[in-house]
């Protein structure tokens, strides 16, 4: 294929653009039936009561040997109890590996992964700042010529 006139570039462009987007959809939508453990979907579905089930989300409130989390899966908002002594703070994002107990409870937690709320505000202010860093460098070494549509280099 001729890449050298702008017309086949944007169309060559959109059908990669397509393809990513699609390969996208595909992980979001089926990364769940892949998973060891099952998730939210088949708790709200079938409620495997005594089986080791893998949660995660936002604590939002912590004390006393209980760990209230909560996360939107599908557009409805999911609250689990989580009976682990695992030192956390409100807004840190946990994930468990535990065995599904009555009412929407973990009891005997396998597994707690803190990720805590002020590391995942550093992680985003440390990608802005490398993004305003990388478009600065790219701007510098880089234009955009309209009428072949590429990049070339300054």
């Amino acid at each position: 294929m001729n890449l050298e006139t702008p017309t086949p570039r944007i169309i060559t462009g959109i059908i990669l653009v397509a393809l990513l987007a699609g390969l996208c959809i595909h992980y979001a939508t089926e990364y769940e039936n892949h998973l060891k453990y099952p998730s939210y979907k088949v708790i709200l579905n079938s409620y495997p009561e005594g089986e080791v089930v893998n949660v995660g989300g936002t604590v939002i409130c912590a004390g006393n040997g209980v760990i209230l989390i909560e996360e939107y899966h599908q557009g409805q908002l999911v609250t689990m109890k989580v009976e682990s002594n695992t030192p956390v703070e409100v807004k840190d994002q946990i994930s468990v590996v535990g065995v599904l107990g009555t009412n929407n409870t973990i009891i005997n937690v396998e597994r707690v992964e803190v990720n805590e709320y002020w590391k995942y505000l550093f992680l985003l202010l440390r990608s802005f700042l490398v993004l305003i860093f990388l478009g600065y460098l790219f701007h510098r070494y880089w234009s955009f010529d309209w009428k072949a549509f590429h990049f070339r280099r300054r």
